[in-house]
């Protein structure tokens, strides 16, 4: 999948004012680039403190009234959203909690990417977002948008840190695609561990990857020195970009699935929306 090809776009949302913007993200992807989205609300099973009103609030919120009240409000939120949008956007509600329901509708509609935002509500409207977040990127194989509270949805420049191994590749393609598509700014960056191989680092890059963009978009190199997450942060603070675009390749152990420590720091601190590329 190419972000120039988007078919189906999954936005989970908890109906707060933050997940909106992650909403907002999402239709600035489907006006350019086309496709469907599937807005998606987690109606968690409610577990209470209190084992006596347990069965009552269980019925309650598995109830049909509660269930049509429900799909309403969500149709409604969709439909202030994206007053013309017809059919375009649908509406899902999964009765499951919150991450298990993103990447279960996301194998279901066989989606090509998931955005979301990185910090939400707590109590009993769930924390969908936030730590749920971390959890989809590090079980999903499909691409997947987090959105700060901050990020304004525009796309005039694309920060992608880029070494010589496959998944950083596959992540340049991406912010290629993204970058021609927008008519955006593309800033490659390269964070070494010394500044000794910077002029190593100028003829690998000549060689390697300046031919596969150098024809399709605009474009800035930067070398720089230190954690690659840290720099990788710094750079798109200073430089003011829109979007971070990284690769993150998953290491299965047993049940568990670990992603870089590189992409969780930025996922995790950026203060930009971060596009993570998935690699198996």
């Amino acid at each position: 999948m190419s972000a120039a090809s988007l078919q189906r776009i999954l936005v989970p949302t908890d109906l707060s004012d933050f997940a909106t913007g992650a909403l907002h993200w999402a239709a600035l992807l489907q006006r350019r680039l086309g496709g469907r989205l599937t807005v998606l609300y987690a109606n968690q099973p409610y577990v209470p403190f209190d084992v006596m009103e347990g069965p009552a609030a269980y019925a309650l919120q598995t109830s049909a009234e509660f269930r049509d009240r429900l799909t309403r409000d969500l149709r409604e939120y969709v439909d202030r959203q994206f007053p013309n949008a017809g059919d375009a956007v649908e509406t899902r509600i999964v009765d499951q909690a919150p991450a298990q329901a993103i990447l279960e509708t996301a194998e279901a509609i066989d989606a090509d990417l998931i955005v979301m935002g990185t910090h939400g509500r707590t109590g009993w409207r769930r924390a969908l977002l936030g730590s749920v977040a971390e959890k989809v990127v590090h079980h999903t194989d499909r691409a997947v948008l987090c959105i700060h509270s901050g990020a304004t949805p525009s796309i005039g420049k694309v920060l992608c840190p880029v070494n010589f191994t496959e998944v950083a590749r596959i992540a340049l393609e991406e912010a290629c695609a993204l970058a021609a598509t927008f008519d955006a700014e593309l800033l490659l960056v390269h964070v070494t561990d010394t500044t000794d191989r910077a002029s190593d680092i100028e003829g690998e890059f000549a060689a390697g990857i300046d031919p596969s963009v150098r024809t399709r978009c605009r474009y800035t190199h930067i070398v720089a020195s230190g954690n690659a997450a840290e720099e990788t942060i710094r750079i798109a603070n200073e430089a003011h970009g829109d979007l971070i675009v990284l690769g993150s390749q998953h290491k299965r152990f047993a049940d568990a699935s670990v992603i870089g420590v590189t992409t969780e720091r930025v996922v995790r601190f950026a203060k930009r929306a971060v596009w993570v590329v998935v690699s198996g």
